[in-house]
């Protein structure tokens, strides 16, 4: 990785960690091992020490990184972004409430997600929703996960795009402080309210 990822990477998760009010203190590049064939293509790995700490570490595939650095825009498939920001909401969401004591679970961590890859994309430096927002937004929110626990995973990914959809007309190219005082209210959540706050969307916009 180059001084320049370095220098983007710290500016997404000061973007994620500002936004919810939710410093780590933690620097991710610490934490980032590139590998080269890796494909998961990004995964946080967490390993539980014996005093109770946390080993962890970001591996993000090489080709994937290399990609990334190249700043792809909505013609150019942003797959490679959406991986990063995917693994940077799980690192920020893990840190912020292991620091805190809480225990969280893999959905929350895969709800939190979805919310964040739309956060990110559409209100960071790399403004791809500028050329067609609506196509980004579907993007965001249409991949499927594949994998363990398959059925779990989708239904919990649907309930947080039903709660972006629905968040402030459905277009996070206009959020304005109502929509990020509900996003700060979502990550502050447990798994139980989160589902909450998702399904109130359905009822409407904003509410």
């Amino acid at each position: 990785m180059t001084g320049e990822s370095f220098r983007l990477l710290r500016g997404l998760q000061r973007k994620l960690e500002e936004t919810y009010g939710a410093v780590t203190g933690l620097d991710v590049t610490d934490f980032v091992r590139s590998v080269a064939g890796f494909r998961p293509l990004g995964q946080l790995v967490v390993e539980q020490a014996p005093s109770s700490d946390l080993n962890v570490a970001l591996l993000l595939d090489r080709d994937i990184l290399a990609a990334w650095e190249s700043r792809p825009t909505v013609e150019h498939p942003s797959r490679a972004l959406s991986v990063v920001f995917e693994e940077l909401s799980h690192f920020v969401y893990l840190a912020f409430n292991h620091q805190r004591g809480r225990n969280i679970t893999a959905l929350e961590l895969e709800m939190q997600s979805e919310v964040d890859r739309v956060l990110l994309a559409f209100h960071s430096p790399f403004q791809l929703h500028e050329s067609n927002p609506a196509r980004l937004l579907a993007e965001l929110l249409g991949n499927e996960y594949e994998g363990p626990e398959q059925g779990r995973y989708e239904a919990s990914r649907r309930a947080a795009a039903t709660f972006i959809r629905h968040l402030g007309g459905g277009n996070p190219g206009a959020w304005t402080a109502s929509e990020f005082d509900a996003l700060r209210k979502f990550f502050h959540s447990d798994l139980s309210e989160k589902l909450r706050l998702s399904n109130q969307g359905k009822h409407g916009p904003g509410r």
